[in-house]
């Protein structure tokens, strides 16, 4: 019955269709017959894939920020003195407490001021690089001190020029040694550790000669002929010169530039 009374009201007591009809059906023909590639028709289906994309786009930044934010909670940082604590040290005594306490508060003093660019690991590296630069520069300025005084007893004063002038051409002799061992590709540690046990060898034996009666400072001959007064001198301020471009070198590579700038 409703079908029936929707074909009454569209025709024409005449018997054709009514002038609705006719509009209606002009109506859907022109959209239904209208080109793909028309600017209506571009336009609606890029508003669609804009809002598709549009909500696909709002759907993961929402994703995201859940995951971020409970990634977040899980990498904070809780600073909980009581939670924190091992266990040994809450049901230990007194004087585990306090061993506690003081460890925690090194800790936290010590992430203060290195962060974490100088691991822990890392320290016990440093301080010893640091224990052999204290050693080597101050067995240096001991012997640098020492020089003058070997030559002036053994050779005489007048000759301390001359053995500065005669140091200046074993540094001249040494140093290009020192460069051409290092860019043939040996490691600066071995370099630093050849180098080392020549000086160690050198001073020890120096030192021993010196305590020997007739080639020692017991001898008060003055003779510029005695060549250990010489080798004293030279050997002293080639030491100052190489070794520390050697340490240099040898802790550069025992540290990544990250190291480096927290540790130096």
């Amino acid at each position: 019955p409703e079908a029936q009374a929707l074909a009454a009201s569209v025709e024409d007591p005449d018997g054709g269709p009514s002038n609705k009809a006719v509009q209606w059906h002009g109506m859907t023909t022109g959209t239904v017959t209208s080109a793909p590639g028309s600017s209506s028709g571009g336009e609606s289906k890029e508003a669609r894939e804009g809002l598709v994309q549009d909500k696909k786009k709002a759907t993961s930044d929402d994703d995201d920020d859940i995951y971020t934010d409970v990634d977040d909670q899980d990498n904070a940082d809780v600073d909980d003195d009581f939670l924190d604590r091992p266990l040994w040290e809450l049901h230990g005594s007194t004087w585990d407490r306090v061993v506690g306490f003081t460890q925690r508060g090194a800790y936290k003093a010590y992430k203060r001021f290195y962060g974490d660019d100088l691991p822990v690991s890392e320290m016990l590296r440093t301080l010893c690089l640091a224990a052999t630069l204290f050693f080597m520069i101050g067995g240096y300025w001991t012997l640098r001190s020492l020089k003058d005084a070997v030559v002036m007893s053994i050779n005489g004063v007048e000759y301390i020029p001359i053995a500065k002038m005669a140091s200046v051409g074993v540094i001249l002799c040494v140093v290009p040694l020192y460069n051409f061992l290092l860019d043939s590709g040996i490691p600066p540690y071995r370099l630093f550790y050849l180098f080392g046990t020549i000086y160690f060898g050198l001073f020890t034996t120096i030192a021993l000669l010196l305590m020997h009666p007739t080639y020692g400072l017991e001898n008060q001959k003055l003779d510029p002929y005695r060549v250990l007064g010489w080798v004293s001198y030279c050997g002293i301020e080639s030491f100052g010169s190489v070794m520390v471009s050697l340490y240099w070198s040898f802790a550069n590579s025992n540290f990544s530039l990250k190291t480096a700038k927290a540790s130096y």
